[in-house]
């Protein structure tokens, strides 16, 4: 059974296309329109967990995420650490 993973990532308009970061990972990627900066970043996101897989080193990942193996047998999953927008006050 195939889990589905749900992460923040944050894209950025660039000159040229959009740069996108997932910063649970810190995984990069980029793209010259925003639905292939998307697709290039799932990709890259699913590259990352896969070689983790293969190196032994999944479990590192999963914490980073506050996840288990275990948590990847339900159908869909949220990480336990979430980014939040939060207003700062600044005075110049």
């Amino acid at each position: 059974m195939e889990s589905q993973l749900l992460l923040n990532v944050i894209i950025k308009q660039e000159d040229k296309g959009y740069s996108v970061i997932c910063p649970e990972l810190n995984v990069a990627s980029q793209g010259e329109t925003f639905e292939e900066a998307i697709s290039n970043i799932k990709e890259a996101v699913e590259l990352y967990i896969e070689t983790a897989e293969e190196l032994g080193t999944l479990d590192e990942v999963l914490e980073q995420l506050g996840l288990t193996k275990e948590d990847l047998k339900k159908k869909s999953l949220v990480p336990r650490v979430v980014t939040a927008n939060v207003p700062i006050e600044i005075s110049l």
